[in-house]
């Protein structure tokens, strides 16, 4: 990304929250809040909306101790990615439309690659669960 030095902010925030059950709690309910306020508009967002309902899956069976086979590299991106979306204050505001979300959906899809690996493990992983 573009922004390193804006991203580096959100991994060191994340590594904090990470440190802290109760922060990383109350951040994976902003998400949700957010992304119910955000599923009005659900042609464009279904894909955003779903990397972030799976990143708050993997962020809280990782906090939980269920899955722990995350990489903290990994586990650091998606937080701060979860950071960059839920704070107000990116690139781009929320509160201008359309353009606003461009680019939280646009760091998300890059996160989402970067951790693609780490990803497609934790959903076999939670597949196993199922069968």
């Amino acid at each position: 990304m573009k922004n390193s030095e804006f991203l580096k902010n959100y991994l060191i925030k994340a590594k904090d929250i990470l440190k802290d059950k109760k922060k990383l709690e109350a951040l994976l309910e902003k998400v949700l809040i957010k992304l119910n306020d955000l599923s009005k508009d659900k042609k464009s967002i279904q894909e955003f909306s779903e990397h972030i309902s799976l990143f708050v899956r993997i962020v809280e069976s990782y906090s939980s101790g269920k899955y722990t086979y995350v990489p903290w590299k990994s586990i650091a991106l998606i937080v701060a990615g979860i950071l960059y979306f839920i704070y107000p204050v990116d690139l781009i505001p929320d509160f201008i439309p359309i353009s606003g979300i461009i680019d939280d959906i646009a760091l998300i899809a890059w996160i989402y690659k970067s951790v693609d690996e780490d990803i497609q493990k934790f959903l076999e992983w939670e597949k196993s669960l199922k069968s």
